[in-house]
């Protein structure tokens, strides 16, 4: 039988028009039974049932009308019926959570507040301090001028014993002080934080603008200086003494400061930028190059060449002639690997040095222009003159006391030796250059006579390079390229050396470009062939080559695979017979600290296949974390915690490597969106270790965004 809605709501109101309301919700609850989505019907037998004193009935159909007004994002529409159940349950949290949610999302803040506070004296009475403080919490983002909320988070997370948050809390609490100009109020209440917690940084941030707003910066200074004498290890009071010194205009306090920052973590070089920049607003440039001296290498190292060089342009925008800021100008430029801007920066190196008569500075870029520059006759005259001048033997200078040994590195490079004409010999890299980008090569050239000939340039050094068709040919083959050998055996007895010697030097493409070039020159010959299987040959032997380039390049600092291990709390791979896993593995280390994450994927996997979960070692451990890290780099968190959870199920994890999964896992759940999972993985770290990197504030985040 075919149900007649429109009988039924016709039977329903002549029933309500008799008082008759049992009839009338039988009849409604037919329409609502034989169409779900008939809302508007089961708001009326919400009223109904209230009006038959049926409350327990009228929720249940209140409470479905609710929420798919709520879901359809009809806000105003659900707060009305919310609050019809409110009048029925007035005690109900559920109801309360929902309104305030409601009341937010419309922009209403004097009602959304009223309901979060009511949930947090209801979860403060039933003891339920976490969902308390995150109520709390909500009305403090609600009211953003609220001074005392914050207070009263701090004094119920003390109550518990909670002391991180209630330090977390009154610094808040500072910080809200200062915005309203009560200076006096944010120093005692931020002194209290740090009482608390004595490694907040921001407690020490908002105390130290409040001590010097209130003219007390003296006694800030001498307050850290407690602290840090205290705790000498903690580096949080350390770097809010140098803030406090350079407020109070103490450069040289600051800088010593700063020193023993850097050799306590060099993490904390931005500071030595910060210094750098206190002194150039001073006009103070010698003190700014000094800074710069000794905070360049972390800085190119770390990916801030940009604001390096625009500090050293500054100093050198006021004072063209400053020779330190010249020296650095130098290092920027070997850094970049700007042949334009190395020659330039050489060449205003050599002419301030000569005019300030510092000879050492001028012979060490002189030696320099004369590999870069040998068309240019004057620098050769000018390095004999200087020479001869000094009694300095007429060799290249290494460039000792341009820079501090002590944050620049020396390397060797050894170029590869090519068969018969040309001998290419093992030379060191210029001391003053970035992470080895030129070395001086000697190249032995035999003549048709038998008589040699040395030759002496500079050649980049491509540690990082992979796509080789970026790379132009080297100098090496350029300077050779200028000996002139009119036959045409010897032209094409260089051009065979040097493909072979791209092919020695791991640069594939490069040498497959040559061999292409030299087939349009010379035809299908046979030394195309012979160079054709060399190259076949080699090509094994590339890939093993580039792992062991870039496992020396890791300690340049541009990509600290040792670090990565260490934040894990994953130890060393202990020695193991397997050559291919070790092999693959040391491939995928490459491949990853290259940016090569698909191959390094690939390495990764097939070295986790070789060995066995719980084989005693720390193979799989350490291969499965690093497919993590690559898949979340590669942007599949999904793909990562399958890898993070496979490496839980491995046996005798101890507790730092349990919770740095844990936390891992934390990080990939949150990144994809499922904060429920995230806060739980957080919460497992956070229950064993606090201080875990930043588990604190990544689920108290977690926490006010519930």
């Amino acid at each position: 039988m075919v149900f007649d809605k429109t009988k039924a709501m016709r039977n329903a109101e002549r029933y309500l028009a008799q008082g008759k309301i049992r009839s009338a919700i039988t009849e409604y609850r037919s329409v609502v039974d034989n169409d779900p989505k008939d809302f508007g019907t089961m708001n009326l037998l919400g009223d109904l049932y209230s009006k038959a004193d049926e409350p327990k009935s009228a929720v249940v159909y209140y409470t479905a009308v609710a929420e798919h007004y709520s879901k359809q994002g009809f806000s105003q529409k659900a707060i009305a019926v919310y609050n019809k159940i409110s009048k029925i349950q007035p005690t109900s949290v559920q109801v309360s959570e929902r309104l305030a949610e409601l009341y937010k999302t419309k922009g209403s803040v004097k009602e959304a507040k009223s309901h979060y506070v009511l949930l947090a004296e209801s979860y403060q009475a039933k003891g339920r301090i976490n969902e308390a403080l995150a109520m709390w919490k909500q009305i403090a983002l609600l009211d953003p001028n609220n001074t005392e909320v914050y207070m009263s988070i701090g004094e119920l997370c003390l109550k518990e014993g909670m002391t991180a948050d209630a330090a977390d809390a009154f610094s808040e609490a500072g910080a809200r002080f200062l915005k309203c100009g009560r200076t006096g109020d944010a120093l005692n209440v931020c002194t209290q934080a740090i009482e608390l917690d004595n490694s907040n940084r921001k407690a020490f941030t908002h105390y130290l603008d409040a001590a010097f707003a209130t003219g007390g910066g003296d006694k800030a200074i001498e307050k850290f200086k407690t602290l840090y004498e205290e705790d000498k290890g903690n580096r949080e009071v350390l770097s809010v003494l140098v803030d406090c010194y350079l407020r109070a205009g103490n450069a040289a306090e600051a800088e010593k400061a700063v020193v023993k920052l850097v050799e306590l973590e060099p993490s904390n070089y931005p500071k030595l930028l910060d210094l750098a920049h206190y002194y150039l607003s001073l006009g103070d440039f010698d003190s700014a190059s000094r800074m710069l001296s000794v905070a360049s290498e972390h800085m190119l190292a770390g990916g801030q060449a940009e604001p390096f060089a625009e500090a050293v342009r500054t100093i050198l925008n006021n004072d063209p002639d400053h020779l330190e800021a010249l020296r650095l100008l130098v290092r920027f430029s070997t850094w970049q690997r700007d042949e334009d801007g190395l020659k330039e920066s050489l060449q205003r190196l050599a002419k301030v040095a000569m005019s300030e008569n510092s000879v050492e500075d001028e012979r060490f870029a002189l030696s320099q222009l004369v590999l870069l520059m040998p068309q240019e006759a004057a620098f050769g005259d000018r390095l004999r003159q200087l020479n001869a001048e000094h009694g300095f033997e007429d060799e290249p200078v290494n460039g000792k006391g341009l820079f501090d040994d002590r944050f620049f590195k020396s390397k060797t490079n050894s170029g590869g030796v090519l068969a018969g004409v040309i001998n290419v010999e093992s030379a060191p890299v210029l001391e003053n250059s970035a992470g080895g980008d030129f070395a001086i090569v000697g190249a032995v050239i035999e003549s048709a006579n038998g008589k040699t000939e040395t030759l002496e340039f500079v050649q980049p050094v491509f540690e990082q390079t992979v796509g080789a068709e970026e790379v132009e040919h080297s100098a090496a083959v350029e300077v050779l390229a200028e000996v002139s050998v009119d036959s045409t055996d010897a032209r094409l007895r260089r051009e065979v050396d040097s493909i072979k010697f791209y092919v020695d030097s791991g640069y594939v493409e490069l040498a497959e470009k040559a061999i292409g070039e030299m087939i349009a020159e010379f035809g299908n010959i046979p030394e195309v062939a012979e160079l054709s299987r060399y190259l076949n040959g080699q090509t094994s032997e590339a890939v093993s080559q580039v792992s062991e380039a870039a496992s020396v390049s890791s300690s340049s600092g541009l990509f600290d695979i040792d670090e990565l291990r260490s934040e894990l709390g994953l130890e060393e791979p202990e020695a193991v017979d397997d050559s291919d896993f070790e092999t693959k593995y040391n491939t995928a280390i490459a491949y990853q600290e290259m940016g090569l994450l698909e191959q390094a994927i690939a390495e990764f996997q097939d070295a986790a296949a070789l060995v066995d979960p719980n084989d005693g070692t720390r193979r799989f451990f350490q291969c499965a974390n690093l497919l993590g890290h690559c898949f979340m780099q590669n942007g599949m968190p999904k793909l990562a915690a399958k890898w993070y959870e496979r490496t839980l199920e491995i046996k005798d994890l101890t507790s730092d490597e349990k919770q740095a999964l844990w936390y891992e896992l934390g990080i990939v759940h949150e990144a994809e969106g499922d904060a429920g999972t995230a806060e739980r993985y957080f919460e497992q770290v956070y229950a064993e270790n606090v201080d875990f990197r930043d588990v604190r504030s990544r689920l108290k985040n977690l926490l006010v965004a519930r």
